[in-house]
C-alpha cells in the first residue's frame, strides 16, 4: 500500500532527513511477514508527519561545539504532512515550510525539534494546519541515506548541477542535471538538502525536490510487491515512529493490492516570506490560505493549484 511508501517517504525527507533512534514496536501487534496481525484494517483517512532532522550528530560534520549550527540542537528542516486515505487509495503530500513563523511567536516552527522531541513538531504543525496528526515518522542524515540505498535508490529529475557536502563523509558530492536520474542515498540526500543553488525561492524549490523524492520512494515500493517485507524492515531500521507497526503493514498490504488505483497528490503550504530584522528568512503564518488548502486536502481532492509553485532556474 502506498501508506508504507508514505512512511518511507517520511523519511526521507526528510533534511530530511529526520532523527534517528529505535522504532518502538510492540511485537504482538504485527511485524514484517505478519500483515495486520491483531490490528483492525484502517478505514478512515489518517495523517502522518514526516520529519527530517538537521542534526549533525553521528556525521562527519559533527564537532560537538555548542556555538555551531545544529551541533547540540536540531531543527525539523523537512516536514511533510501525508494524508493516507485507505478508501480511495489517495496519498497527499503537503510540505510544511520550515521557515513559517506562527503568529505571536518569535521563532520558526522548525525550532520545535530543538529539544529532540518529535511530538513538539507535531504540536506546531497541528496548530498551523488545523489538522490532527495521527502519527509521525522521523529520520536523520545517515539513516536517510541508508534507507534510500537499501531501497535501491531514487529516480528523480535533477533541475541543475548540484555540489554540496555529504554529512556522512564530509566530502563533496556532485549530482548532474537530467530527467529520471537514478540516485543513490548520498546523491539523494544532496538533492534534498540543496537550496543555495537557486537564486530565489530557495527553500520552496528544495521542497519540490523533497516531495519528488518521496513520490519516487512510494512508487518504488508499490511497483515491486515482492519487496514489501524488506521495505518494512528497512523502514523499522532507519526511522523513528509512534505508528503501530501492525497498522502500517496492514495499510501497506491493502495499498499494494490496489496499486493500480493509487493516486498521489503533491503540494506546498504558503511559502512567501521576507528577511526580518535579524537577517533571517521568515514566512508569516497565513491562516486563510492554510484553511483553504487543508479543506481541499481533507476532502481528498487535488490541492496542487492552491499555492503556486516557483519555477527552477534554467541551467
Amino acid at each position: 500500500m502506498a501508506a508504507v511508501v508514505v512512511c518511507v517517504v517520511a523519511v526521507f525527507a526528510a533534511a530530511f532527513i529526520g532523527v534517528a533512534s529505535l522504532l518502538h514496536v510492540d511485537s504482538t501487534k504485527g511485524a514484517p511477514g505478519e500483515i495486520g496481525a491483531n490490528v483492525e484494517p484502517a478505514t478512515e483517512p489518517l495523517y502522518v508527519l514526516l520529519i527530517g532532522s538537521d542534526s549533525r550528530k553521528g556525521t562527519a560534520l559533527y564537532t560537538g561545539k555548542a556555538n555551531e549550527h545544529a551541533q547540540t540542537d536540531q531543527h525539523s528542516d523537512i516536514m511533510t504532512l501525508v494524508r493516507v486515505d485507505p478508501e480511495t487509495y489517495t496519498i497527499t503530500l503537503v510540505t510544511v515550510p520550515r521557515d513559517t513563523q506562527l503568529a505571536g511567536t518569535g521563532g520558526k516552527i522548525n525550532d520545535a525539534l530543538a529539544g529532540g522531541d518529535p511530538e513538539e513538531v507535531v504540536k506546531v504543525v497541528e496548530r498551523l494546519t488545523g489538522t490532527t496528526v495521527d502519527y509521525y515518522m522521523m529520520t536523520t542524515f545517515t539513516s536517510f541515506e541508508s534507507l534510500v540505498d537499501d531501497l535501491g535508490g531514487t529516480v528523480v529529475d535533477v533541475p541543475l548541477k548540484i555540489t554540496t557536502d555529504d554529512p556522512s563523509t564530509g566530502r563533496d558530492v556532485t549530482v548532474k542535471p537530467g530527467e529520471s536520474q537514478l540516485l543513490n542515498g548520498s546523491q539523494t540526500l544532496v538533492l534534498a538538502r540543496a537550496r543555495k543553488e537557486y537564486v530565489e525561492d530557495q527553500d520552496a524549490l528544495r521542497q519540490i525536490n523533497v516531495r519528488n523524492i518521496e513520490v519516487s520512494l512510494i512508487e518504488k515500493v508499490l511497483n515491486d510487491p515482492t519487496k514489501i517485507d524488506e521495505a518494512l524492515i528497512y523502514l523499522e531500521e532507519h526511522t523513528t515512529t509512534d505508528m503501530d507497526y501492525g497498522l502500517l503493514t496492514s495499510i501497506a498490504a491493502d495499498f499494494l493490492l490496489h496499486k493500480d488505483e493509487v493516486t498521489i497528490y503533491s503540494c506546498t503550504g504558503p511559502h512567501t516570506g521576507s528577511v526580518n530584522e535579524a537577517g533571517l528568512w521568515v514566512i508569516p503564518e497565513d491562516k486563510e490560505t492554510w484553511s483553504r488548502l487543508m479543506e481541499t486536502v481533507d476532502a481528498g481532492e487535488d490541492p496542487s493549484g492552491i499555492v503556486a509553485l516557483p519555477s527552477f532556474p534554467v541551467s
